[in-house]
């Protein structure tokens, strides 16, 4: 398989999962869109309200050379954000010459309440630490009280990039606290 064919395909199964994710967040509740501008951070706003938390940016979760470590030099260049205007977003690092990419989607405060992530038929595969895994690369996990989503693909099978996953995982859960 070429490397355009495993990006059209890692893209036409991504597309689907985000669109899961995103209607998962909402479902589960959000927060108010006049928040705070984007930090890692998720402590309560200095006016009290304890239940409204700050917004995460997705690409200040991972430095430049984690994420050249991971898909090669062109890794920390231009990553791609989206906020999904509830304190939750997602960026995607990609390096135009393997192919090889990290996406991180963070949800809303309140999408994985009491620290348990939503059910999920195509990521349930149990893996350490509460991490669930699905196919193509796909791990989700909670950080926080917010489900959360990471795919690697560096390999041939998304299998193959779990310990990488793993790994990034507890980064960004100690980034998000």
């Amino acid at each position: 398989m070429t490397g355009g064919q495993v990006r059209r395909r890692r893209r036409r199964w991504l597309a689907p999962v985000a669109a899961l994710a995103m209607i998962s967040a909402a479902a589960c509740g959000s927060t108010p869109a006049d928040q705070p501008a984007a930090t890692a951070s998720t402590a309560p706003r200095s006016d009290g309200a304890a239940d409204q938390a700050k917004r995460v940016d997705a690409c200040a979760l991972l430095t430049a050379e984690e994420v050249t470590g991971v898909i090669g030099a062109k890794g920390g260049t231009d990553p791609e954000a989206r906020d999904n205007g509830s304190g939750g977003g997602s960026c995607e690092w990609e390096n135009p010459d393997t192919y090889h990419s990290i996406t991180i989607s963070i949800g809303s405060p309140g999408t994985a309440a009491s620290g348990e992530l939503p059910e999920d038929p195509f990521v349930n595969e149990p893996g350490p630490d509460g991490i669930r895994f699905g196919s193509g690369g796909m791990a989700r996990f909670t950080a926080q009280d917010r489900a959360c989503d990471i795919q690697v693909v560096t390999k041939g099978t998304g299998d193959t990039d779990r310990s990488t996953a793993i790994r990034l995982i507890g980064l960004v859960r100690d980034r998000i606290r």
